[in-house]
């Protein structure tokens, strides 16, 4: 344990022993154009001996002693003389990051010291010496009673733990791991992994920087559940634990035996042990699957807000996950007893949508249905109702939405009164809603009535840590939706992944892991299927416009750049379109464009192109 502590030295190395850690910024400086008098009368009423010397933008230039202005005096200089002359510019300072391992620095009572552009910053003194060990004793004792702590839960602990660096080699393992194993503590130290634990796979763990949790594993005749994490600092993997749950699954039972004999003391329900029918869980937390700093803010954000029924504006790219957030808010809100209704504003007609939002009255239109329709916030009485894309909401009808928050209460198409509703309201777009209003795109009372709690989500470039945990889940919900094995996936494959811009974010990693999940024959996603399946064929825009211009310059029969492009894009989209199965909802995903959009592509295209693209596509 005080061989793992050495080990740490760059933590006191950065962080305690930096001269700029212990200045003092209570000092006096001299400018150079001070005159001799003006250095005396300091030196009286300072009672210091030195003095530190600097230009007109605080940079150190040397230092002054009350020796060098008697020795003026003596000398008869004039005392209206500057100190320009006088001072002595062969003292230097020390580094604000230099370490304070010569001690014999300190034999002067005190040090300047100085920023990377030499900007004097403050004083080392010898009382700051003296505090600053005397608080890294401190330290010291409180990291070795720490470390001791550890050390002896580490111990104690049930579960059984293995810690091992980035080659696979072990460096730490608790007792009850090795009395499981069978195998000495010191004899496991120093070992590789896999000469520890038979068919482990943390080695691989370390090598794909995706975690496994929950996974049975056979080891010493018996069935084990165990996890294998592996340890990111950096955006590096430096390490890996595994953790041995269950010491065989015949504990699961003998679990489930205390629980019944528990509900036997109190008088509960016996406990049945069937396996219950499956039934959609609501979404939690949970599933907003992360650990960065920015994603932890983000919940803890949410999470807070959920406690209150006030109105929700959550802001992000495109595919960061803005409805699975609104989900997880309703289902710890108040409101979690009630519906949850989802509505995307840039998916209905504009002349549909009054009558979606708000419903209508038998009768009230041609067409309509003979009992009328309930609206979507008469459906979201007593629950929430999440406005996805409120940015693209017409004018028209945000004063209507707007009329709704204020008056909590809805009036359907051909009504002739108003009726109550309760509701908790969550908003989301992607786009700029404070510029909209600025441009009179957005009304400004409707945004501040949804900005009462703004929840901002962070696109996957702001957290790319959180990519191989991503990678982790999707990859055994996609593999167990389409019924094969979890597939593995390089380490090579992860960190290109990471490097990756993900302009789609979430929603486009998605769809990545599925195609690279559904095309790859092997076990095994290599970079080369990366690149193959996935990165050969998402050219990026610039790519294309350069191709576009390529081919507009060898072709002389047609009259202008856009005839080209148009030319491309329509085989684009033929080609994304049949290789999509005729999906155009999956075709636009890919195009990175809304599904409205694509249709007005298509219809944009000439009649004979748009039928044969039409003959092949389906809703």
């Amino acid at each position: 344990m005080r061989d793992h502590l050495v080990e740490q030295d760059d933590l006191f190395h950065h962080e305690l022993l930096e001269a700029g850690r212990w200045v003092t910024t209570d000092f006096h400086a001299l400018p150079y154009t001070a005159t001799l008098k003006e250095a005396a009368e300091f030196f009286l009423s300072a009672k210091q001996n030195e003095v530190a010397i600097v230009d007109q933008h605080q940079r150190y230039l040397g230092e002054l002693s009350v020796a060098m202005v008697m020795k003026a005096a003596v000398q008869g200089v004039s005392l209206e003389e500057t100190i320009e002359q006088y001072y002595d510019s062969s003292v230097k300072p020390l580094a604000y990051n230099e370490i304070l391992s010569d001690i014999s620095l300190m034999s002067k009572t005190s040090v300047p010291v100085v920023d990377r552009d030499n900007v004097l910053i403050g004083m080392l003194t010898k009382n700051n010496i003296q505090d600053g060990f005397s608080q890294i004793y401190q330290k010291l004792q409180l990291l070795e009673n720490t470390a001791e702590w550890f050390h002896v839960s580490f111990d104690n602990i049930y579960e059984g733990i293995v810690v091992v660096d980035e080659h696979g080699y072990v460096k730490m393992i608790n007792k009850a791991y090795s009395s499981y194993l069978g195998v000495e503590r010191d004899w496991a130290i120093g070992q590789h992994i896999i000469n520890v634990i038979d068919a482990t796979r943390l080695h691989i763990v370390l090598q794909t920087g995706i975690p496994e949790h929950n996974q049975v594993q056979f080891l010493k005749g018996q069935e084990v559940v165990a996890h294998r994490i592996p340890i990111w600092k950096n955006n590096k993997i430096i390490g890996g634990i595994g953790i041995l749950v269950f010491r065989g699954v015949s504990e699961l039972y003998h679990i489930f035996d205390k629980i019944q004999e528990l509900h036997n003391q109190t008088g509960l329900k016996t406990l049945s042990i069937v396996q219950p029918k499956p039934k959609e869980e609501p979404i939690t937390f949970n599933d907003v699957i992360g650990e960065s700093k920015s994603i932890i803010h983000s919940k803890n954000m949410a999470r807070r807000a959920a406690a209150s029924p006030a109105t929700i504006l959550i802001t992000g790219e495109s595919g960061v996950g803005k409805e699975i957030f609104t989900k997880a808010i309703h289902s710890i809100s108040s409101y979690k007893d009630g519906p949850f209704i989802s509505v995307n504003c840039s998916s209905i007609p504009e002349q549909l949508l009054e009558s979606e939002l708000f419903g209508y009255e038998e009768g009230a239109f041609t067409g309509s249905r003979k009992k009328g329709k309930p609206g979507k916030f008469l459906l979201a009485h007593k629950g929430t109702i999440f406005l996805d894309e409120i940015g693209d909401m017409p004018l028209e009808m945000q004063a209507k939405i707007l009329r709704v928050l204020q008056e909590r209460e809805v009036e359907p198409v051909g009504a002739t009164k108003p009726i109550s509703v309760d509701f908790r309201l969550i908003a989301a777009t992607n786009r700029p809603l404070h510029e909209m209003v600025e441009e009179n795109k957005f009304r400004e009372d409707l945004y501040y009535r949804l900005n009462v709690i703004p929840i901002y989500i962070p696109p996957l470039r702001e957290r790319k840590e959180d990519i191989p945990l991503l990678i982790g889940h999707y990859m055994k919900s996609i593999c167990q939706k389409h019924h094969i094995p979890i597939k593995d996936i390089s380490k090579e494959t992860v960190m290109a992944m990471m490097n990756y811009e993900w302009k789609g974010n979430i929603r486009e990693l998605v769809n990545a892991l599925e195609r690279l999940i559904t095309l790859v024959d092997g076990n095994c996603i290599y970079y080369d299927d990366f690149k193959r399946y996935f990165l050969d064929s998402n050219l990026p825009k610039e790519k294309i416009e350069a191709n576009l211009q390529d081919t507009a310059n060898k072709i002389s029969n047609l009259n202008s750049l856009e005839k080209v492009k148009q030319n491309h894009e329509k085989e684009l989209y033929l080609r994304i379109i049949q290789e999509e199965n005729g999906n155009k909802t999956k075709a636009a995903n890919r195009l990175g464009i809304s599904r409205a959009t694509l249709y007005n592509k298509l219809k944009g295209f000439k009649n004979e192109v748009y039928k044969k693209i039409d003959n092949r596509i389906k809703d």
